[in-house]
């Protein structure tokens, strides 16, 4: 997933295939604590879905 934001809830972004401010997002918890920043591409492991959003770790 491409990282948006990172707050202190944890890291939201989104998928390759989805546009910014359109389609759903991904929210992810730092479970590494792998250091991350806005732009960056990370690989995630998705553990909940519903109709728009996606929720993992990382």
């Amino acid at each position: 997933m491409i990282v948006d934001e990172i707050d202190e809830e944890g890291i939201i972004g989104r998928s390759m295939a989805d546009a910014p401010e359109i389609d759903g997002v991904v929210y992810v918890d730092n479970l590494s604590n792998q250091a991350v920043s806005v732009g960056q591409v990370i690989n995630v492991t998705i553990t909940q879905a519903d109709e728009y959003d996606l929720w993992g770790t990382c």
